[in-house]
């Protein structure tokens, strides 16, 4: 059974790109990965269990609950999938996805590429093509993202549609640097940084674990994000497994969250497990690191496959582990993905 672990910030809330920030810089807000969530809800749950925190220190945890909450390099007994985009209106609950990046628009109506014999060269890596194969009236689509009614019409080779959530806006803000050793301000560091300001709703994480769920339900909120901004939290079951199998036998692979894997775009074997991938859309490089607060230096910079890319597969992994054990990270949510179907053409 899944569950939904929601995040609503009552102001707004920014995760900053992974790059250098200086003097008179604009560092832009960037849809995060699960790596602040998981921080925010085991700092909250050692809050909770009256441990005491300090910058710059690990904390001192039992043995029973480094093994529930782990540590920054392994999540403990916490799994957590996403973050994912939430919209509520009128007692109306919207969950919205990464769209796939093999969609294109024709006389008004969406369509998955498919994928053709001819060849490409892509690094080292021989693959079929997927194309678009009558270019008259197509236009790239202007949205970002798929509601999960789509999506599920989407798995079962429905007509579908994208769609871009309304509920959030962008704001630009603009921040004054401090001194380390005291609260004036440091001479020249004036920075710029965009936002996330919600409506009605705000992030998601995906859990199939009860143990994450009995936890989670203990929180009233999280500090989430750059400056620490307060999120209400609370679970519901989620009424759909996104590891749901097609019944195609033509299944693509479609990320929904990043993607580490070993030979940059794809597994170094060329294969998720025992299937062969056989043509890939959509692979754009994100920059994945994070802050550690417990010993106030940056965490590990990896370079990850974007979530909405799309493997087309010569055939079914028999288990979902064979494609989300091949991404590193994946404990903490990298390489999450659902199946989707293409066509030959």
């Amino acid at each position: 059974m899944m569950y939904a672990v929601y995040f609503e910030p009552e102001d707004w809330v920014s995760f900053r790109e992974a790059k250098r920030f200086g003097v008179g810089d604009v560092a832009k807000t960037t849809l995060p990965t699960a790596i602040p969530f998981y921080g925010a809800v085991r700092t909250a749950l050692m809050l909770k269990k009256g441990i005491e925190l300090d910058y710059h220190k690990p904390p001192s945890l039992s043995k029973e609950l480094k093994e529930l909450l782990g540590d920054e390099s392994h999540p403990g007994k916490i799994r957590l999938y996403g973050p994912f985009i939430f919209s509520q209106c009128n007692g109306k609950r919207k969950h919205f996805f990464p769209a796939p990046k093999n969609v294109y628009v024709k006389d008004g109506s969406y369509k998955l590429m498919p994928c053709s014999s001819l060849k490409t060269k892509v690094d080292d890596y021989e693959l079929d093509l997927a194309w678009i194969p009558d270019v008259k009236n197509v236009d790239e689509p202007e949205e970002s993202y798929i509601e999960l009614e789509e999506l599920k019409k989407l798995k079962q080779g429905e007509p579908f549609k994208l769609e871009n959530p309304s509920n959030f806006e962008i704001e630009a803000k603009t921040g004054i640097g401090l001194e380390k050793s005291s609260k004036r301000v440091q001479e020249g560091l004036l920075y710029n940084i965009s936002v996330y300001r919600f409506k009605n709703g705000g992030f998601f994480m995906l859990t199939d674990s009860e143990e994450t769920v009995n936890e989670v339900s203990k929180l009233d909120g999280v500090f989430l994000g750059g400056k620490q901004r307060w999120a209400r939290v609370w679970v519901e079951e989620f009424p759909f497994n996104l590891f749901e199998d097609i019944d195609s036998e033509n299944a693509a692979i479609l990320l929904l969250t990043p993607a580490i894997y070993s030979g940059g775009f794809i597994p170094k074997t060329g294969r998720f497990g025992s299937v062969q991938i056989r043509a890939v859309v959509g692979v754009r490089k994100v920059a994945v690191s994070g802050w550690d607060v417990a010993n106030g230096r940056p965490k590990p910079m990896y370079h990850a496959v974007s979530s909405g890319a799309v493997y087309y597969l010569r055939g079914k992994p028999k288990d979902p582990t064979e494609v989300l054990s091949e991404s590193l990270l994946n404990q903490f949510g990298f390489g999450i993905f659902t199946y989707i179907p293409y066509e030959n053409f």
